[in-house]
């Protein structure tokens, strides 16, 4: 086995493998009906807005994984209707998610949840609900 296959054969992790083992943590913060709607936890609910942002960036995925959805990302304007907050303030919600590496930006308007920062995410939703029960 040359170098190359062993580093992607034993090194590299792929989203599925991180999706996987995040599963227990994630099925905990919302549920997924079969037309992809993201109904949060009332835990989930609980929580600032922003982190309500980046669970609902983490359904999509999942629903998207499932085959519920045909895109990972979500419209910025999605959150302009279920917030109580400003548009400015979605979007500077949507930059802080960026700038902390749990989102990144498709496009003029779309995001999606980086996968590969999806276990620090989780941790940040964890400690802001209390604990990861």
């Amino acid at each position: 086995m040359d170098l190359s296959e062993r580093i992607n054969e034993e090194i590299v992790v792929d989203d599925a493998t991180i999706l996987e083992s995040e599963f227990d943590r994630v099925k905990k913060l919302f549920d997924l009906h079969s037309d992809g709607t993201i109904n949060l936890d009332s835990r989930a609910r609980s929580l600032d807005a922003e982190l309500q942002i980046l669970v609902y960036f983490i359904g999509q995925r999942f629903a998207y994984e499932g085959n519920l959805v045909d895109e990972p990302e979500l419209e910025s304007s999605f959150f302009y209707s279920r917030l109580d907050k400003s548009d400015r303030t979605v979007r500077n919600y949507l930059q802080k998610l960026r700038e902390s590496g749990y989102l990144s930006k498709e496009g003029q308007s779309k995001h999606e949840v980086l996968v590969e920062n999806l276990p620090e995410a989780l941790d940040e939703i964890e400690d802001a609900m209390g604990g990861g029960d």
